[in-house]
């Protein structure tokens, strides 16, 4: 069996005619994305909860806010490797998991710049530095990954098209 007669389910793992980003790839970029949202949701949260910050309505869009964006951040990377796809990525959810990345190192060198400041290492993880790292390299990889698997698409194969020599009056009929 040669790759032009694969059949859909090796598209689902990366592999065949109509390749894909690798599944395992977009979820571990979901999981990471939601460590993110949570690990926000935990530190900023905890201020309410212990009844150091009044929870005001502001304060509110503050703590959930992110968490939503991150579940969205979430549905973007599955969304861009759903299995059964059969197809390329939309170029929309590639540009969405760039952004991704390109927020998470933004965040991920913030996070950590307060150690050349002076912080203590174990206020490292009140900030987002070691949340937003794996954001930064799932959600980068699997940006890569998707935009190199749109390069080597297949155009669909027409039922009614002729394989070459096969055309009426050519003298060959097709087996």
């Amino acid at each position: 069996m040669d790759v032009w007669t694969r059949g859909p389910e090796r598209a689902v793992t990366g592999d065949g005619p109509r390749r894909t980003a690798p599944v395992r790839l977009g979820y571990a970029a979901a999981a990471a994305g939601l460590l993110l949202g949570a690990a926000h949701l935990l530190v900023t949260g905890w201020f309410a909860v212990s009844g150091q910050q009044e929870a005001s309505a502001g304060y509110l869009v503050w703590v959930i806010g992110p968490l939503v964006v991150t579940l969205g951040l979430a549905a973007a990377a599955i969304a861009l490797v759903r299995p059964g796809a059969g197809r390329a990525p939309r170029r929309g959810l590639t540009w969405v998991t760039g952004t991704a990345a390109v927020l998470c190192f933004l965040l991920s060198a913030v996070g950590f710049a307060s150690l050349f400041f002076g912080a203590s290492p174990t206020s490292l993880f009140f900030g987002p530095g070691p949340y937003a790292l794996p954001g930064a390299v799932l959600f980068g990889a699997l940006t890569l990954s998707a935009r190199s698997a749109r390069g080597r698409r297949l155009p669909p194969a027409d039922p009614a098209a002729r394989p070459p020599g096969s055309a009426p009056g050519s003298g060959r009929t097709p087996v």
